[in-house]
Order: C-alpha cells, then structure tokens, then sequence
C-alpha cells in the first residue's frame, strides 16, 4: 500500500475508534496531521497492521508517541496537551500528496526517520487562554511600566535650562525655584548624555539629564577642583556618576522601574556607577539610535551612499527622505526638521581639561542641547516605533538586552599580561628571523647576484659610498692641505658589501676591551689592526648610514640613537612590510611573488624565452625564472596589446565592440592559464603575465599583504608556499599571532571597573581575589534586521590552542555564589524559515527545506547543511555558511565569492556554476503565471484551465509587447521547483504585505 493510500485511509477512519490507543484519536490530532500510538496491545488487524509498517516495533512505542504523514516526530502528548486547546483542522489529501511527491524529488525518503526518545514534562500554567497570548502577556508584564514611563515622558513639556551651570562636584538639581547639590536624580523617567574629555582617558568629565520636574548637571571631581590636565589609563568606581545611590546608600527603591533615554544610550550606562553592581536594578535603558535603526535604517550600501560626497543617484532620492545615518544630527534633522551643531564637541575630542575649565559653561549647554535633541527625536519616533512593533515582546527584549554584564576576576589581569608577552616573544623571535634573513638576502651583493634573483631584482640596491679625507691635518709649523679636499676611498672590506661605520664610541669600546690582554698580544693586536685607527682620524664629521648596504636594507635598521636599547642590524623588519614576502621568497602556484604600484600583490608567469630591451628600470631574470617556473603554452598565440586598448580608444568603443573585447581578453587568459591568479593584463618586459593574488571579496579588489590572516589557509593548501624552515617558523608564528595583533588594542581597550568592597556581597568582600565587570556597549539594534551589535564580544570566536589571546570569552567568569544560566535556539534561524515554508501547506515537514531542518541527520547527510552541499558539491562546513548568508539575503555571486574563498583551487567559472547549480536547486525559479483575463487572444491553443507559466524574460517581452505593465499581466511571481521555494515565496509575500 502506499504512503498515499495510508494516509487516505486514516483520513477515513479519523472518527473511528483507535484500536492501538483504546479511544478516539480525532480527540487528540486528526491523523493527516498526527498517527497517536500507544504501546499496549498487539493488533492482528491486517489492514492496521499494513497502515503501521513504517511505525515502530510495539515494545518502542510509547502513548506519547506522535507522527504526523510525512514522518516528522511531533512534541509529545502530554506537552501537546499543556500547549494546545482543543484538535487540529485536518489537511487536504491532495495537499499531503504534493509534499510527498516534493520530498521524493529532491531525494528525501521520509519513509526512514529516527524515533527519538519522548518527553514528559509539567509546564508552568499558561499565561492566556493559548501560546500567543501567553507570550503576549508575559512581554506586557516586563515591559508595560517602561512603556507607561516612555509614553509619560513624551508628553509632559521639559523646564527651562539653567542659564548658569553650577561647577560644583556631583549632581545639582535645578528647578524654577533655583539650584540645589543632590546625591543623584530621583525622578523614574529622565534623559541623559554624558561627555568624556578623550585626551584624559575614559573616565566621565561632565553629564547632563532632565525630566518634565527638573534639570540635572554633574561634573567631574577633576573638573570641579580645578585640577590639571591628567591622563587616567583606567577607570575607578569612584569616578563613575550615581544614579540610584549617594556613592554608598540607596536613594528610593532601588528596584521600582525607572527608564534612562539616550541616543546610543549604551555609551552613556558604561559610565553609571549602578550598572557594574552584580545584582540589577529596576533601572532599564531605551536606546533612540536604536529605535531609529528599527525604523528607518540604512542599509550598507545606503550608508555608503549617505557617507559619499558625490550627487545621489536619482533612483537612490527617494529613500533618502526617508531615512539617514544614525547620528545624532541626522536623526533630529530627519524627524524634526533640522540638524544639531555639534562643533562645540572638537574640545572634549582634541582639547585638555584646561580647555574645559575655560569653556566650562559653553560645553554644558551643548551637553543639555543633546539632552534636548534626544527628547525631540523621542517625542516623534516613539509613535512610529510602537506602531511598527506593536509586539511587548519587541520592547520587552530591546530593555532587557541593555543590561548586557560581563563579569571578570583577577584572571583578566593574567590573561592579558600572559597574551602580551606570549606576543611579544614570538614577535621578537619573528623579527630575528626576518633579520637573519635580510642579513642573508643582503649577501647577494656579492657579484651583483641580486640581478639573478626572482624576488629581488627590482629592488633599490644603491650603495651610499663612504667618502675618507685625503689627508689628516696635523698641528706642526708646516702648512697643510686643506681639510675639506677628499677623494673617494673604496676599501677592500667595501667593496665586498661588509663595511662598518668606524667611529670613536666604537673605538672606545675597543680600548676599554684591551686593556686585559696581555701586553705582548696587545702590541702584537695593535700592529695587526692600526690601519683602523688611522683610518679613524679619515673618517669625515658627516658619515653616510650603513654606507656600501643597498637602499632596501637601510630602511630595515634603526639609526643609533644612544639608547641603550640600540642594537644594529634589520630590526625595523615585520611581516606587515613589503619587502617580506620577497625575503621569505614566497611562492603562489610555484610561481615568485611580484608586487606592482597600484595593482598590489600578484605573481610572474612566463609565457616567452625572448625578452623586451627595459631602459631605467631593472631587467628580470628570465632564464632563472625558467629553470623554476613553468612557461605557458598557448594553443593561440594571443597579443596582448590586440585586446589591451589604450584608454583613449576604449572610450570610443560601443557596447557590441565593449563585450567582444572583452570576451577576447577572457578568452585570451583561459587558454594560456587556468590557476587562481586574477587576469590583469599587464605584461612585465613582454616576457612575463603579471597575475593578481585572488582578494577574498573578487576579483576587483587588490592583495595589500599575502602574509594576512585571510591567505594563512593557503600554505596548508599549498597554494602559497615558501623556501626554507624559517619562512615556515615566520608563517606559523604569524597564524599564533594573528588573532592578538588584530583584537589586541580592543581587548585592552575594554573598560573594566574593579568594584571595592562595599559594592560587594560579605562572602566576596574578604577575597583575596579582585573582582569587577565589564559593561559591554551593545546597541540593542544595531542592524536593519534589528539585530544587536557590539565590536569585540558578538564577534569573539572560540579558542583556538594555535592563537594566542583567543580564550577571551572564557575570561568573563561568574564570582563564587552565582552561575551562567545559558539559553540558546539552535538554528533558530532554520527553524522560523522552515516554520514559514510549511505555512502554506500546514504540514510540518512538508517542504524539502523543513524535513531537512526537522528530522535530518547529519550522519545520514539528510541535513540541510548536507542537501545544500551535495547540490553545491562542496564540503558541509562550507555549505553551512552559504545556507545562512542566503537566508540573510546573499545572491548568487556572493555564493560565488565565498565558494571561492573556501576552495582556492576552483576557477571562476566552476564557482559560479556551482553557485547556479545551488540556487536552482534550493531556491528554484521564478515563474510567472498569466492572468485568466489575458490568456485568450495570445494563445492559439486551447489549453482549458492550466495555468500558463513564463520566465522572467518571457514575462518582460509579453508586457513590452502588450504595451502593459508585468504586474497588471501576470500574478506575483512565485518560486518553484526548489528545495525553499516555499519559504521565500513566504518571506516575499510578508514583504509585500507591508
């Protein structure tokens, strides 16, 4: 019998009596939607036993077992029963029919499923008569008194400002009736901005907040006093301004709900004293940036377009009145009508504390004018925002998403000190290396053998020669030559590139060393070596550095300073330079690397024995370049300069004469090379194709350092090679030094307050361990898609035993007395995408995309990670990647772009077949289906009722046609044939809706 049949025959039966549960089943779930099955009885009913034989065996079955048509394991009876009131509408057969024969499509045989163990549970009561308004009252409780707050704030007028600000420490209240010191301000809804002095440090240097009762001003203990300019390198709990408390008292209850408004207002909490406490408040924090983002954000490319000084695109006009970027300015001007005048900020940004002092009652206007523009921006953007998320939940996470607490110990301090001189160590081993190297690369003097070298031909090998006096001018009565008649003097140790500078500290040195030697061996020494000290008293007043070295070299060493710390040789050299590929000799496909001005990093392929006369510039080994490099070999002998036209005359060129040439200049580099290396056409003394280094983000973009981060996976591919066991130490010590070099600054850049014993339980407070936190500034929407963001913790990976100062996350550690409680959605993503792809069917698992995310498994590669990679022929890891870039709305050639990252080796053109490949078979394509009223009279035939479907470009040329609009002709396109038709035809029809 098959599956069909089954399911017709239990749509049947759906109000009969269910011999296996010993009761109705219709009062549980239809049987289109769920099989209940209990483990009680043998059935000798050949018919049942038939219907049953993809279930399993008796002694696995337990009463709360539930399946539904298409074999996806539903949540157990007993929690069904706690979630959901009352039976599930039956699905249509003809609709269970189209998901099997969908699933056997794309090669899912749902017949086989894992049975996993069920669940029995007792769930809190609900909070509402179903799920969604239980959720619905839960986000209401939490956030109902914040929202009052808000909605309160917006409508009550703000007072006066003060037209003298007080410059006493602390906050000062300031009502109509005058101004008084206060420990913080009392009220539950206030506005707040604070400014920080940067020259000085983190710490706070004055703030402002205001409700509809009174204003507020604080200012710094520094400011206050008069005290000189001081740079603070951290940040004490004492410098941080109070909001709840005296500095050590509660002023009020500290936990009734209070609401501080600010525009990046997460800036602003990070210099609340209240907020590095282990234990929260009743205080939360309401973003407007954030709010602003939810509303009108840009995306990146409008961010770009916003940034760029150049005229908009007409297209681009009417967004632009919509929306702008997310400074404070531009929000006010945006919803109010008119920007804000921020010049005033320039001093805390560049200026000194003395500054401050002399411009004190200037900066506090500005402070309140931004308290000011930030009430304004509420007042409009509260409404819009409410009505847009109309959801408690929305405003409920957003609140609770702002009390972001990392607590630390005194294994921060270690972590740091320990990465630091891990660091430092490998560095300073890292640059011996590159030393020696140069040392050894400098050798090549010797012959001018640097003119045979596939890396160091190019160089600036220019010597400064060291000019000696001709004569040395002695005290007797004779006269003498003048001193400044000189000739060149060419010394043998010169000549052969080994020279040292000779002056009196060395000399010096020397005379101090001798004075143990024996006598005898001294007088012997000085003999041996006294043409040095005659040539000390030849050496003119102003020598040339590292005279008889090459030019590269010298801008290797440090000059000497005096310093004790002085040492000679090629200290300066790192692998961020551009001379280190070259010293490392560095390889790409066996090919030397080549850096030109302009084009960056690329790499010399030959493809002739004869070589082009070069005049003022350096000629390139091409017969070394031979005995180590492949020559390519055209079955075309292709010239470059057929297809490579000058500027002038590519202007002049039409849009046909434009593409065939470039279809020449593709073709041109297909048959002659087919590496990873990016065409550019550029030919090096008509011998040589330069080819540009692959860039991760296309081939537009040119290679700056072939020793970053992003080419480390390259030498295990060996794709990017080097010669020599030290150029490997160099490269390894590279990827363990990676991840410090590029986080270093903003890990130690986090503001971490060490909370004294007052602010801490009694079972911590007589600890010899320290501890404090971090306030992380997270903006709680910091994309379009509302999603947060946040610099260094979002971003932070997991640890790696290979990269130093990678075990970050594991350094926020809970204090004795307290625990991380940790709640992740796996896949959450996938899952509403899946959630939403069923929605038209209603059947969980219906669509190819869902039963992959609900019931594949990894080890059968019947995931969905799985399903994307054997469409894509490409590895899982990578799969994973493409699947949530396209759910986030990645196309095709970014697919493409990191088809290629992933695999090096692969040509342009099999990523972008793959690319193709992937998305006809996950997303589908685009059909467009002819409205009835317009079939007849454009088709002959009589086709009854099917529907006439068309492509893109069928649709286009009918309407054209027509002289009619594709939407007035055709329904809405759909997608269809793919693995997530269904879901993006979902994800469409929501966008639409709006």
């Amino acid at each position: 019998m098959t599956s069909f049949s089954k399911s017709i025959l239990w749509q049947r039966k759906r109000n009969a009596y269910c011999y296996l549960c010993k009761k109705s089943y219709s009062d549980i779930l239809p049987s289109s939607a769920s099989v209940l099955i209990k483990n009680n009885k043998n059935i000798n009913d050949s018919k049942s036993t038939d219907n049953l034989k993809q279930i399993p065996n008796d002694k696995e079955i337990s009463q709360e077992f539930r399946l539904n048509d298409v074999n996806i394991q539903m949540i157990s009876k007993n929690i069904y029963d706690q979630l959901f009131k009352g039976t599930a509408n039956s699905i249509n057969c003809e609709i269970i029919k189209r998901c099997q024969n969908h699933l056997k499509k794309h090669g899912i045989d749902y017949h086989e499923y894992k049975q996993m163990p069920d669940v029995e549970l007792k769930l809190p009561k609900l909070q509402g008569k179903d799920i969604i308004e239980h959720f619905y009252n839960i986000g209401e409780k939490q956030c109902s008194p914040y929202r009052h707050l808000l909605l309160e704030i917006t409508k009550r007028q703000l007072p006066k400002q003060p037209k003298v600000w007080s410059k006493q420490a602390g906050w000062t209240k300031y009502t109509a009736q005058g101004s008084t010191a206060v420990p913080c301000p009392e009220d539950d809804a206030l506005l707040f901005d604070v400014e920080v002095l940067m020259s000085a440090g983190k710490c706070p240097t004055l703030a402002c907040a205001v409700s509809p009762k009174a204003w507020y001003g604080w200012v710094s203990e520094p400011l206050a006093n008069g005290r000189p300019h001081e740079v603070f390198d951290s940040v004490r709990y004492e410098d941080l301004i109070p909001m709840e408390t005296d500095g050590a008292k509660p002023c009020g209850d500290l936990n009734r709900p209070r609401i501080i408004i600010g525009h990046n207002v997460s800036y602003d909490r990070a210099k609340i004293k209240e907020q590095y406490w282990l234990d929260k408040t009743g205080v939360r924090f309401m973003d407007t940036m954030s709010m602003h983002t939810c509303v009108s954000g840009v995306t990146s490319y409008q961010r770009t377009v916003l940034k760029s000084k150049s005229d908009p695109d007409p297209s681009d006009e009417d967004w632009m009145e919509i929306s702008s970027l997310n400074g404070l300015s531009d929000v006010h001007n945006l919803y109010c009508g008119a920007p804000i005048n921020k010049e005033t900020r320039d001093i805390f940004v560049e200026g000194s504390l003395e500054d401050v002092h002399e411009n004190f009652q200037q900066l506090m206007k500005y402070c309140a004018g931004d308290v000011v523009a930030t009430y304004n921006v509420l007042k409009e953007l509260l409404p819009l925002f409410l009505e847009r998320f109309p959801h408690p939940v929305t405003l409920a996470g957003m609140l609770e998403l702002g009390l972001a607490y990392l607590p630390v110990n005194s294994n921060w301090l270690q972590y740091i000190d320990s990465a630091e001189t891990v660091f430092e160590d490998l560095k300073l081993e890292s640059q011996q290396i590159l030393s020696l190297k140069a040392d050894e690369t400098c050798r090549l003097m010797e012959g001018d053998a640097y003119k045979e070298d596939p890396w160091m031909w190019d160089q600036d090998w220019s010597t400064q020669p060291l000019k000696m006096k001709k004569s040395v001018s002695k005290k007797t009565k004779t006269d003498t030559k003048p001193d400044d008649e000189t000739e060149t003097i060419e010394t043998e140790s010169i000549k052969q590139g080994n020279s040292e500078i000779l002056n009196e500290d060395y000399i010096a040195t020397l005379e101090d060393q001798i004075q143990s030697i024996d006598k005898k061996e001294f007088k012997d020494l000085s003999k041996r070596f006294q043409h040095l000290y005659d040539l000390s008293k030849a050496l003119p007043v102003k020598r040339p550095y590292l005279a008889g070295y090459p030019a590269w070299y010298r801008k290797l060493c440090t000059k000497p300073d005096g310093s004790a710390d002085w040492s000679p040789g090629a200290n300066n050299v790192t692998t961020s330079m551009q001379i280190t590929p070259k010293l490392l000799r560095l390889t790409w496909e066996g090919y030397p690397l080549h850096h030109i001005k302009g084009e960056g990093w690329g790499f010399l392929v030959p493809f002739s024995r004869t070589q082009e006369e070069v005049e003022d510039e350096p000629k390139l080994p091409l017969n070394k370049l031979l005995e180590t490099c492949p020559m390519l070999v055209s079955k075309e002998q292709v010239d470059a300069e057929a297809y490579m036209l000058p500027k002038t005359v590519e202007e002049d060129l039409g849009r046909r004469a434009y593409y065939a040439r470039k279809r020449r200049e593709e073709q041109a580099a297909a048959n002659q090379y087919h590496g990873l290396g990016v065409w550019s056409g550029i030919q090096i003394q008509g011998c040589c194709h330069f080819f540009r280094l692959p860039h991760k983000d296309g081939p537009k973009y040119k290679v700056g350092n072939p020793l970053a981060k992003d080419f480390l996976n390259m030498f295990s591919q060996n794709v990017l090679s080097a010669q020599g066991n030290e150029a490997e130490k160099v490269l390894s010590f590279g990827r363990m030094m990676s991840y410090w070099r590029n986080n270093r600054q903003r890990v130690m850049g986090q503001q971490v307050v060490w909370l004294p014993d007052t602010a801490l339980p009694a079972t911590l407070a007589t600890s010899t361990q320290r501890y404090g936190a971090i306030v992380p500034q997270v903006v709680v929407c910091g994309t379009l898609t509302r999603r947060a963001s946040e610099p260094t913790w979002m971003t932070a990976s997991n640890a790696h035993r290979e990269r130093v100062g990678s075990e970050l996350r594991a350094m926020v550690q809970a204090p004795p007395g307290y625990r991380f409680v940790g709640a992740d959605v796996d896949s959450q993503e996938l899952w509403i995408a899946a959630l939403l792809g069923d929605g038209n069917t209603g059947v969980c698992g219906g669509s190819a995309f869902a039963w992959a995310v609900l019931a594949g498994d990894k080890r059968a590669r019947t995931d969905l990670h799985a399903l994307t990679a054997r469409a894509a022929d490409v590895q899982r890891e990578h799969a994973k990647v493409i699947n949530y870039a396209r759910i986030y709305g990645a196309g095709q050639s970014f697919a493409e772009r990191l088809l290629k990252q992933f695999n090096p080796t692969m040509t342009i053109s099999e990523a972008k077949s793959k690319a193709a490949k992937m998305f006809s078979s996950t997303k589908g394509k685009r059909v467009y289906r002819l409205k009835k009223k317009y079939m007849e009279g454009f088709l002959d035939e009589d086709i009854g009722d099917q529907a006439v479907e068309m492509t893109a470009y069928q649709a286009t040329r009918l309407a054209k046609l027509s002289g009619k609009a594709v939407s007035d002709m055709f329904e809405r396109p759909r997608w269809e044939g793919g693995t997530e038709s269904e879901m993006f035809n979902k994800l469409e029809e929501i966008a639409d809706s709006a």
